[in-house]
């Protein structure tokens, strides 16, 4: 079992470097397989090593949030918002029963990386309320999700936790500047893209870690 976990585990950090070459590649059946692949298989890895079920929730969530998000088109953008909000409410609530509210103020760095993540959300939100058009309501829904889940990973007392949570705000944040800012064929394009990806995977292998643990016997 031990190195079924190890196999799935490797594969999934595989595949998820192995994507960032089909970046700039045009949606397909193929590259949705590819681009789902990494999450799925930490799912699977949670599920080996026994790991809460909100766990393998929101993980899941993430991979159907991946496949709507592969494809272009407002329908599949909205998919893929709803299935990353249900992700971020479930992570909240896998943190919930073991937060400490008191960290928030008793630690400085604590202090300082909940306020960052309010105001860096607030931010966000009031440059794309215009661009994202009817769709700011639903975007700013999110964004108050996504706050909700980073401000519980930093209540509790791991490290590693708060760490992903500031990944995938770093990560939806550029996501959100490429989908409402920035046009498709500015040049700026071929680096958020890579930050995109990068930054996500980053953050959902740092939640399986630190929920699931490493391989062991």
């Amino acid at each position: 079992m031990v190195l079924l976990s190890w196999a799935v585990l490797a594969a999934s950090i595989v595949l998820a470097v192995n994507y960032f070459r089909w970046l700039k590649r045009p949606a397909s059946h193929l590259r949705t397989v590819l681009k789902t692949a990494p999450v799925l298989l930490l799912a699977l890895y949670a599920v080996l090593a026994g790991a809460p079920w909100l766990l393998v929730a929101a993980l899941a969530l993430g991979v159907l949030g991946d496949a709507c998000l592969a494809y272009e088109g407002e329908a599949a953008f909205i998919c893929g918002l709803a299935a990353f909000l249900a992700s971020h409410l479930a992570y909240a609530a896998l943190f919930w029963p073991s937060m400490e509210p008191i960290l928030l103020v008793g630690s400085a760095w604590r202090y300082t990386a909940a306020w960052i993540f309010v105001v860096l959300t607030g931010m966000t939100l009031f440059m794309l309320w215009r661009p994202a058009g009817r769709l700011a309501i639903p975007v700013a829904v999110y964004g108050i999700a996504i706050l909700a889940m980073a401000l519980s990973a930093l209540a509790v007392t791991p490290i590693l936790p708060a760490a992903g949570a500031a990944l995938f705000v770093m990560s939806d944040t550029a996501l959100a500047i490429q989908k409402f800012l920035v046009k498709p064929d500015a040049p700026v394009m071929a680096r958020l893209k890579p930050f995109v990806w990068g930054t996500y995977v980053a953050a959902q292998l740092i939640f399986t870690l630190a929920i699931a643990g490493p391989p062991s016997a």
